[in-house]
């Protein structure tokens, strides 16, 4: 017979040859796993799903709504009525009850806090406070005064979870810390994601939550995701260039930066990640730290000490780190000539 063409013709030809005989029937059609695609807006940015099945699931997407939904719920600082909220205003020492989810965060929190020597705290609140007034009023620089003042409030040490009766508290040891958790938050809602879909029996996925990445399984055809870093001066300019790639399966990638998210008067510029220890920012040259590691929390959490850090303090720390999980740190710092040079602990060569 004569070439075969890409049409539904070629379908009954292939059915009628398999048959054997002279009964011509359509074809049993097999669903194609594919890449399905769901985005939105989360945490004051956005978030991206992709995930793998052989249609579009209705069950996963109210799936990624309700646990999104359950993490704005418990750890923003933005609603009144969030567990975050009520923890902050228990102004007291007495334990306060808190959620498994809320414990189990907090307690990462103060275990990437010692193996920071407190560069990652859980009690930051106080300085981030003061960042944000001041962003809230275009044109006012960031309070010196006011940063030192609210640093007395900061010590990962003044917080603990304790279990009283079976179930976790929160105990304060001044009444009047409070906690920001957003050095995490993402992360955690990427590893909570991947739970809650592996239990519907979708086990390839790629989670993105406002940069913060996650990926498990593979995509169709056994094919690896690949995740890029993104290089910081093509991100001011508004293109998403990576300057490393890589490919990941059943782990995470997690970047902090400074040059996003400052206030800058007079010349004197000030971003979000303040060393908690000081009440400032860091005086390194450091302004995107990348972290890989098996769950997207620790990624996260870890991204913002190396940020605070810089690469001295990561690689006194990185013994302590491997530990608790991480499997490679990319810092990028400006060079003496302005060029981004890239200083890396046991980051894995590109294939």
């Amino acid at each position: 017979m004569g070439a075969l063409v890409r049409s539904g013709s070629c379908l009954l030809f292939f059915a009628f040859v398999a048959c054997g005989n002279g009964a011509a029937g359509p074809a049993p059609v097999h669903p194609v796993p594919a890449i399905h695609v769901l985005r939105g807006p989360t945490m004051g940015s956005s978030y991206e799903v992709k995930y793998v099945a052989d249609h579009e699931r209705p069950d996963v997407a109210a799936a990624v709504t309700a646990e999104l939904a359950a993490i704005d719920q418990t750890f923003s600082n933005w609603r009144g009525d969030s567990e975050i909220a009520k923890v902050n205003n228990h102004a007291s020492t007495v334990p306060l009850p808190v959620s498994a989810r809320f414990a189990a965060a907090l307690e990462l929190a103060l275990q990437v806090a010692a193996a920071s020597d407190g560069a990652f705290d859980p009690t930051v609140k106080p300085l981030l406070d003061v960042f944000r007034a001041a962003k809230r009023q275009p044109g006012r620089a960031v309070d010196a005064e006011s940063l030192a003042a609210a640093r007395t409030r900061v010590g990962w040490r003044f917080v603990r979870v304790v279990s009283v009766d079976g179930v976790p508290h929160v105990q304060k040891d001044r009444a009047d810390v409070s906690l920001d958790l957003d050095g995490l938050v993402a992360g955690l809602a990427c590893d909570r994601l991947a739970a809650r879909l592996a239990g519907l029996g979708v086990v390839d996925c790629y989670l993105e939550i406002t940069g913060e990445v996650l990926c498990k399984g593979v995509k169709p055809g056994g094919v690896p995701w690949r995740i890029g870093v993104v290089d910081p001066s093509a991100d001011l300019a508004g293109d998403d260039a990576a300057i490393r790639s890589l490919p990941l399966r059943d782990a995470a990638l997690c970047t902090s930066g400074d040059y996003r998210n400052a206030v800058a008067v007079d010349g004197q510029r000030t971003h979000h990640v303040f060393d908690p220890r000081t009440g400032r920012n860091a005086e390194h040259r450091v302004v995107s730290a990348s972290i890989l590691a098996p769950n997207a929390a620790l990624a996260d959490a870890l991204g913002t000490a190396a940020l605070v850090l810089g690469p001295d303090g990561v690689r006194r720390s990185w013994a302590r780190w491997r530990e608790l999980g991480a499997r490679g740190a990319l810092l990028l710092e400006v060079g003496a000539d302005g060029e981004l040079v890239a200083v890396e602990f046991d980051w894995p060569k590109e294939d």
